[in-house]
């Protein structure tokens, strides 16, 4: 499933930048998200609790920051596995800030989500739903937190 959008936060791009680096800033906008942690300067990880359909999910998670080139290029890697299905999720997402004025950044981002196992039945409308849904309340934590 590949997923993109734009998101406007008003904030300069260093702001924005230096917030989406850091675990546990972000993962405090993630909706379900808990022990989110650093483990080392380009790795973290935590776990998600999400209702995909009719299944809930509670996914163990290891992100991988592979490329951070300020402000036009984060690549993080994400791998996950979901303690009660056993179904994995792997996520390539690319961002990019762009700044139409000093005080206003736009994040664009792209995914690639692979899912396997139990919740990769449900189809990829249920699960895009489910996706955009978590990509809203984040997006709007965001804007509150910057």
């Amino acid at each position: 499933m590949k997923l993109d959008g734009r998101i406007e936060i008003a904030a300069p791009a260093a702001d924005v930048w230096a917030f989406i680096l850091d675990p546990e800033r972000l993962g405090a906008c993630v909706p379900g998200a808990r022990n989110v942690r650093k483990l080392d300067d380009r790795t973290f990880a935590g776990s998600v609790t999400a209702a995909v359909g009719p299944m809930q999910s509670d996914f163990d998670f290891t992100t991988v920051v592979v490329r951070a080139d300020f402000p036009g290029d984060l690549g993080v890697e994400l791998t996950g596995t979901d303690s009660m299905t056993k179904s994995s999720l792997t996520a390539e997402v690319a961002i990019a800030l762009e700044t139409p004025d000093p005080a206003r950044t736009v994040m664009a981002y792209r995914a690639t989500i692979r899912i396997g196992g139990r919740l990769a039945i449900l189809g990829e409308m249920i699960l895009r739903a489910t996706a955009g849904a978590m990509i809203g309340e984040v997006a709007k934590r965001m804007r509150a937190e910057l």
